[in-house]
């Protein structure tokens, strides 16, 4: 990588821990969502009645929700197209779209892919040839060889990436000029500019929008309305990334590679395609794509493929059991194969799960106890999981359990205790540009900084308890329900909106002091953010910490988030986490806190 490049990206990266905004580009890239209805228009069935056991189902889910790290927000599972089981873990709503992150790039490779067929494009053309306007005077010389194909295997070497997107007004042109790593198609580099090409070459010669040319041809035949694509500053879809949909619709689309591209008896990608892209056209072994890579798809351990996004988007797709998964989620993970994934290959590699025919005799109690159990799952909590109580016990428990009703008093919870305390009250925070609601992750991928937080002021209802917090974007009223369930907001910020699910509790620290924590959930994206204000004598402390944080964003996947930096910046902050004092530094930049003074009315 060229020294100028290098100084750049070394740039950015100290001007986003210095929590400053560093580019001069901002495009608003995130519309209001709105929900859609029902669950997609699928069949919904028992599991025993297409041959899946309700037991092994439960398993799966309570593992998901149990481990460490995988944090899912919604699923959606099927099995000979039937929906078996769907769940969303509140604050999340799964008639909600979801950003999908990489889980994207599949549904560009389907786009490529019936844009072969109708020959407008070809695997063998050179990208250089089909932009020449936009070629630079003197081009890296290995340029001239990246075919469409490198781009569908991640092959094409080309530097240019997300971080620097950032930064930059016209990705195409950049593109073009990035440094080319090696001899095109002889190694693998996840690179998510290659699929925005793949978007801008369909874009220029279908003569539509990536999201018109999916439309007539997949989305709409296979009822899917309600989606949104985010662009870049040219205003051609993103590609890679940026993409909104429901569960209902990602599994939708995993549904119809596993029907070879048929829906409802009607041919929409061919069958040739999907073998293609589903199948091993690379392999790196020391990667994640250790296991074959397809066209811009993921192959899994046990046969199957998945279409992955980072921090848990995936639909997988598993032909040998006629099933398909769908699941969204703010995972640690960055990469495929991830204890998500585990969790669900377990599940479909154990026998005892299937059978060829549907399951006649079986206890309904477990099939019940499946749904009652994804009924009422909560984000970052076990499943609870009850045997039914039996006729005796709910009599027994009726008759044997009469006593006074309780005082008002007896029956507050501490947050409403709290807010009469609170109510009126407001903290001056000291100066700072910490953010304030933003999770930092979200600032990063979109460019889109907040700023410090000034203060804050608290107000009790009958219902809420409300939290607004100013700072240099403006107010964010945050309300929280003394009753324990999820509050939702919207959140604006320089034309992007954010729906949030906001959960407050009251409690104490390790040294007895009185703290407010509020979750504050991004339900369409894979982030929340957690406020905890630490009261102590008339002082009054702000912490910050996002779920997933930055840090193990970059740990994990510096190849895949930053490879502009190269090794640079894996680098920096390794060696930065052996200082001390550097690693307070970031720490304290990803987990901000603040100080305050508390006035009370």
């Amino acid at each position: 990588m060229e020294i100028g490049k290098q100084i750049r990206a070394l740039e950015w990266l100290h001007g986003l821990i210095s929590g400053k905004e560093t580019g001069d580009v901002y495009v608003p890239q995130k519309p209001r969502m709105l929900p859609s209805e029902g669950t997609g228009g699928f069949e919904e069935l028992l599991p025993e009645q297409v041959g899946v056991r309700s037991k092994g189902l439960l398993k799966m889910f309570s593992e998901l929700s149990a481990a460490k790290g995988v944090n899912p927000h919604s699923a959606a599972v099927l099995r000979d197209g039937r929906l078996i089981a769907k769940a969303d873990w509140s604050p999340y709503e799964m008639e909600y779209p979801h950003v999908s992150h990489s889980l994207c790039k599949s549904i560009v490779s389907m786009a490529a892919g019936l844009a072969a067929e109708e020959k407008i494009l070809f695997l063998t053309e050179k990208v250089a040839s089909i932009f020449k306007e936009e070629l630079p005077k003197n081009p890296d010389k290995l340029m001239k060889n990246v075919t469409i194909r490198n781009l569908l295997t991640m092959s094409s070497g080309a530097s240019f990436n997300e971080a620097k997107a950032v930064m930059s007004k016209n990705w195409v042109r950049d593109f073009l000029s990035s440094e080319i790593k090696f001899l095109p198609g002889t190694d693998f580099h996840y690179n998510s500019l290659n699929t925005y090409m793949l978007s801008a070459i369909i874009c220029k010669r279908s003569g539509m929008s990536l999201s018109e040319y999916l439309n007539q041809r997949i989305f709409r035949p296979l009822g899917i309305k309600n989606f949104y694509w985010e662009k870049c500053p040219r205003g051609i879809e993103k590609g890679g990334w940026g993409l909104y949909m429901t569960v209902f619709d990602y599994a939708k689309l995993g549904q119809l590679y596993l029907n070879g591209g048929l829906w409802n008896g009607t041919r929409i990608i061919s069958e040739g395609w999907i073998k293609a892209s589903a199948s091993r056209q690379i392999v790196k072994g020391e990667s994640p794509c250790r296991e074959g890579y397809g066209y811009q798809i993921w192959l899994t351990k046990n046969g199957g493929y998945v279409f992955s996004g980072m921090l848990g988007q995936n639909v997988f797709v598993f032909p040998k059991r006629k099933m398909v998964i769908a699941l969204t989620a703010g995972s640690d993970a960055v990469f495929p194969d991830c204890r998500a994934a585990e969790i669900i290959g377990g599940f479909i590699d154990s026998d005892e799960n299937f059978s060829d025919t549907p399951i006649k005799e079986f206890r309904y109690a477990e099939a019940a106890q499946l749904r009652n159990a994804l009924a009422e799952a909560k984000f970052g909590e076990p499943l609870e999981i009850s045997p039914k109580p039996t006729i005796a016990e709910i009599l027994r428990h009726s008759i044997m359990s009469k006593k006074k009703t309780p005082s008002y008093e007896e029956e507050e919870n501490l947050l409403t205790q709290a807010a009469k305390i609170l109510n009126g009250a407001e903290i001056t925070f000291e100066e700072n540009n910490s953010g304030d609601i933003l999770p930092m992750l979200i600032q990063a991928m979109s460019g889109n900084f907040d700023s410090g937080t000034e203060r804050a002021v608290f107000k009790a209802g009958e219902e809420f308890l409300s939290v607004t917090v100013f700072g240099g974007e403006g107010k964010t009223k945050i309300p929280l329900r003394y009753d324990g369930k999820p509050s939702y907001f919207e959140l604006e910020r320089r034309g992007d909106i954010y729906r949030i699910g906001a959960l407050g509790n009251f409690t104490a620290d390790e040294d007895g002091n009185p703290v407010l924590r509020i979750m504050l959930c991004f339900t369409e994206t894979a982030c929340t953010r957690l406020l905890k204000f630490i009261f102590e004598g008339s002082g009054a402390t702000l912490k910050f910490r996002d779920s997933p944080n930055l840090y193990s964003a970059i740990d994990e996947g510096s190849e895949i988030l930053f490879p502009v930096l190269g090794s640079v910046s894996k680098k920096v902050l390794d060696a930065a986490l052996e200082s001390d004092i550097a690693d307070y530094r970031i720490r304290k930049f990803l987990e901000p806190s603040i100080t305050g003074t508390v006035k009370t009315p």
